[in-house]
């Protein structure tokens, strides 16, 4: 054969090549243009479905990132072949997943989504109609968002004092937990707070009773199996009785945002029907979730200044934050809570549920300050600016060679998520039926 000889191939693996032209030729067309072979990933299956749920994510003009992949691999992985540690969805995994499907251009720290004013009023006419149809009162509005919470750190600046360029032989902690928090629109229910941490028993909890959900996961993330267990068991419940309790009708709406962690609005359901989810479009969650308003970042603001409290006047803080244990956490989080007022709570929908306080204004807060400028009250802001003097206060009694300012704190208090968790938001849930055919969920 000519080619073989020009090519100096064997003839074998010219007539393999011919044999095998269109699948090449299609190939060729998607990947990477620097890859010279098809060897397929340890998983193909998997990252088909994977490659599949990008591409419609990428038709909705839905910024992925390359944490969204990894998390979402890791998600695909477990439903298909089961809890294992052989899949960690590695850097060097999704940089060959990339090249393996031609996808270019992935920023692998995360993008956040382009948020889009223009789809506000859409949604928000949707839920006003949905308000009209079915009787809504604001006490039967509900809507839920989970965040992270590292429960036993200080901030950087205390690991490193003002003559020092490294603090050798001292360790940051970075004990992490999920939590979820939920409430209704007019602020007057506030559902026990969700928390998913790594321990499926902690010591700690012998004996005690909880002020909190617990849940446990492999890497305290929240899970879809998790999120529809406490749809089914604590909020469908808690809901009910709240309704009963008020005088009004068994009916209600959950509204959450397009995380892969939160299942299709068919398996969050009650028995009767009566409470349901709807979703929100992922590229205006960042400017009209209530939980993103302010409920969140309030919370986390009461938590930090608590294990401030609890640290002051201890005589080495190393030593008690060490000896800080998950029960300690949970009770001072759920102190947290309780200090957030009904107000506070609802003057965080405002932006969903007034018609004339989403504004142009709002939308465009940056990328570091997700809470529309039309939502901070005065009330809210000096009791946020009176909590952060006495944070600083206390840091300065108990670390008094580090000097703080406003920007180290609310750091401190805001950035709690780790590069894994980034844009679980933007991302929709991909679901294998019996016949391993993907359904896509998409919010409406």
């Amino acid at each position: 054969m000519q080619l073989a000889k020009e090519y100096k191939a064997a003839k074998s693996t010219i007539t393999r090549i011919k044999n095998n032209k269109s699948k090449i030729l299609k190939a060729a067309s998607k990947m990477h243009r620097k890859r010279k072979s098809f060897k397929a990933g340890e998983y193909p299956r998997m990252e088909k479905k994977l490659y599949d749920w990008f591409i419609k994510q990428r038709s909705k003009h839905v910024p992925i990132g390359g944490s969204s992949i990894r998390v979402k691999a890791k998600q695909l992985f477990e439903e298909m072949y089961g809890s294992s540690n052989r899949f960690n969805a590695s850097c060097g995994w999704l940089n060959g997943f990339k090249k393996r499907f031609g996808i270019r251009l992935l920023k692998v720290c995360g993008e956040k989504l382009s948020s889009n004013p223009d789809g506000v009023p859409e949604f928000k006419n949707r839920l006003k109609k949905l308000k009209a149809e079915l009787s809504l009162c604001d006490d039967q509005i509900y809507n839920a968002d989970e965040s992270g919470l590292f429960w036993k750190t200080l901030p950087d600046k205390t690991y490193v004092s003002s003559s020092e360029k490294t603090a050798p032989g001292r360790k940051i902690e970075k004990a992490r937990v999920t939590f979820l928090a939920c409430t209704n629109a007019s602020g007057v229910h506030k559902l026990k707070p969700l928390v998913i941490g790594k321990a499926k028993k902690p010591r700690s909890f012998k004996n005690f009773e909880l002020p909190v959900e617990y849940k446990n996961s492999k890497n305290a993330w929240m899970t879809a199996s998790i999120f529809k267990e406490w749809f089914h068991h604590a909020f469908v419940p808690q809901v009910t009785h709240f309704l009963q309790k008020q005088g009004l009708p068994l009916k209600a709406v959950l509204i959450l945002d397009n995380a892969p962690c939160h299942p299709g609005v068919e398996g969050l359901k009650s028995d009767c029907g009566s409470i349901f989810t709807i979703f929100m479009p992922p590229n205006v969650t960042p400017l009209i979730q209530p939980m993103d308003q302010n409920v969140i970042r309030l919370t986390k603001l009461h938590y930090k200044t608590n294990l401030l409290r609890s640290a002051f006047g201890k005589a080495n803080t190393d030593e008690y934050l060490k000896n800080l244990n998950l029960k300690d956490a949970v009770c001072m989080l759920a102190h947290a809570w309780e200090q957030l007022s009904p107000v506070v709570v609802e003057k965080c929908w405002h932006p969903l549920l007034k018609d004339d306080v989403f504004n142009e204004e709002g939308a465009n807060c940056s990328e570091d300050d997700d809470i529309p400028l039309s939502v901070l009250r005065s009330n809210t802001i000096q009791q946020q600016s009176t909590e952060y003097a006495e944070i600083n206060n206390l840091l300065e009694s108990i670390v008094p060679e580090v000097t703080f300012n406003t920007a180290d704190l609310v750091a401190w208090v805001s950035t709690d998520d780790p590069i894994e968790d980034l844009n679980i938001v933007d991302d929709v849930a991909v679901l294998s039926s019996e016949e391993d055919e993907e359904k896509i969920k998409i919010a409406i």
